[in-house]
């Protein structure tokens, strides 16, 4: 899987998350959360990512299955980001609304990643198709 759109779209999905995480921690959210829990958190993200996007930059094709578990489990952290946001009324409104339009915009990173890496996925399931037929066509002969 070694396309730059897929693993430069991941990673700009991750520098989407970390942003939102770091806005999350702040105090004029409203929410009580410990810097532990942020460094916690980021870590981990950081870590699930880099991981499947060096194994789909060494090529191994099960990373696009990963990465996109990845990119799954991120993307239900920004769902609970939009309905913490409307739940607790902590922060002003103008603050959820950038809080939620910003997870919405990742959310939208994330789904144009899935559209990337399934077209990239097509690609490689043709080619592999028509190198499969053509050795059956010459062999045939």
């Amino acid at each position: 899987m070694k396309d730059r759109n897929v693993i430069s779209w991941a990673i700009i999905s991750m520098f989407g998350f970390l942003v939102i995480n770091f806005l999350m921690s702040r105090t004029f959210v409203g929410l009580a959360t410990s810097m532990s829990e942020f460094w916690r958190s980021t870590f981990l993200a950081i870590a699930l990512y880099a991981v499947t996007i060096v194994l789909a930059a060494l090529d191994w094709k099960p990373s696009f299955y990963l990465m996109g578990l990845v990119i799954a489990l991120y993307t239900l952290s920004l769902i609970s980001v939009l309905i913490t946001m409307w739940s607790y009324d902590k922060a002003t409104f103008m603050i959820r609304v950038l809080m939620s339009a910003g997870s919405i915009a990742v959310m939208v990173i994330n789904a144009y990643w899935l559209v990337l890496a399934l077209r990239l996925r097509k690609r490689e399931r043709d080619k592999r198709d028509r190198e499969r037929f053509r050795h059956q066509n010459e062999v045939g002969k």
